[in-house]
């Protein structure tokens, strides 16, 4: 007697939802809508004089640095069909930590770092258990964390600020100098620029279907762009740490989504998760994998912003932090269906998130109606992801 063996899918025919150039279109549509934005705040005349300046602009990206982060882990986990309520409550936990090994046990900032993001790699496969092994909807796991992990960061505080930091911290909120950021930036545009070419090359030594030199040329004038923004706005002074460490963590959330194994699986998964099991796609481990690597994220951006504020207030750390993330993931293209999206796109929302609250600061918007904007922007974007599915169907 022979055993039945399940069909196998070939890993290359579970690609994701979204091709190549699609994935193009959407990220220059929200360059164009990111550009409008910044157009419109510089020409009225209550942000006239004060949007488009150096020091704005630095303070928004700055600002920025954490939401984005956070972003990029958000990104993967709600490509597999996830969604992780508890960043927050993490961002508050691991700062904590970082702060109690600093304050308390007077641990020099490379100790206190790495704690805090074995808190974070720990809460990540705490969540990943639950979901990838148990089957529990990640919703009911990420919720109960929303509640532990701030109850948790009171109780290890004693429900009192922690500040302030030691002075080796204090190097996470500084500047790194002007010859340095030339450098950086000017190395990653060589990068991208290599990488867009070889790219093209590989694609007509593969017999694929050709990219157009127009879109060579738009993706490499996109990066010609974004480096002259940055040393315009960062060439005189200097980058900040935490914009330097959001725009690595960008670049790598880019460079896993569209170059390894790994991030093929994750489409894969969100895709036709029965699929890519048959396929021979270890499903459970991937959803670890991918909820450690948003708790190893949210670590960092727990010691950043703890950094940025030179101390921690449990109660309040992080708070509202993960509706900001999937606001600027949904923003950004990812659906929330799982399986399409990119850590471009998400690069772009999180603009256009920090650019609406910008703007509305600058337009002395009210904080109450700032939060309903948020809320209704959320839903809009959605809305539009719902609609655009329903055409693809």
């Amino acid at each position: 007697m022979t055993e039945k063996l399940e069909p196998s899918l070939p890993v290359s025919t579970l690609r994701p939802a979204r091709p190549p150039r699609a994935t193009d279109l959407n990220a220059w549509v929200m360059a164009g809508v990111l550009a409008t934005m910044w157009a419109i705040l510089a020409l009225l005349p209550a942000t006239r004089a004060v949007f488009l300046t150096e020091g704005n602009i630095a303070t928004l990206l700055t600002q920025s640095a954490v939401l984005l982060v956070v972003a990029v882990g958000m990104t993967m986990v709600i490509v597999v069909r996830g969604i992780d309520l508890s960043v927050g409550a993490g961002v508050a936990l691991t700062g904590v930590v970082a702060a109690l090994a600093q304050i308390k046990f007077g641990l020099p900032a490379p100790v206190a770092i790495a704690a805090a993001i074995g808190v974070g790699a720990a809460i990540g496969a705490w969540h990943g258990f639950w979901v990838g092994w148990l089957g529990v909807p990640a919703f009911v796991v990420t919720l109960a964390g929303f509640k532990a992990f701030r109850g948790g960061a009171l109780v290890l505080s004693d429900a009192k600020g922690l500040s302030p930091m030691n002075d080796d911290f204090a190097v996470l909120a500084s500047h790194v100098p002007s010859s340095a950021t030339w450098i950086a930036v000017l190395v990653a545009l060589a990068a991208g620029v290599g990488l867009t070419l070889r790219d093209a090359q590989r694609r007509k030594a593969f017999a694929l279907s050709p990219v157009g030199a127009r879109i060579i040329g738009l993706r490499i004038a996109g990066q010609v762009l974004l480096a002259g923004l940055l040393l315009a706005v960062f060439g005189r002074r200097g980058v900040p740490v935490p914009v330097l460490v959001a725009a690595a963590v960008a670049l790598w959330g880019v460079f896993v989504t569209k170059r390894t194994r790994f991030g093929r699986h994750l489409y894969a998964i969100g895709g036709n998760p029965e699929a890519a099991r048959l396929s021979g796609i270890d499903v459970k481990k991937t959803t670890m994998g991918v909820y450690i690597i948003l708790g190893v994220l949210t670590a960092i951006a727990g010691v950043l912003l703890a950094a940025r504020v030179n101390g921690v207030t449990p109660g309040s750390q992080g708070q509202l932090l993960e509706l900001d993330a999937v606001t600027a993931v949904v923003i950004g293209g990812t659906s929330l269906a799982g399986g399409r999206g990119s850590v471009v796109g998400t690069v772009l929302g999180t603009l256009v998130f920090a650019t609406l609250a910008n703007g509305m600061n600058h337009l002395r918007v009210d904080s109450n109606w700032q939060l309903i904007c948020t809320g209704l922007i959320l839903l809009t974007a959605v809305l539009i992801d719902v609609l655009s599915k329903g055409r693809r169907s």
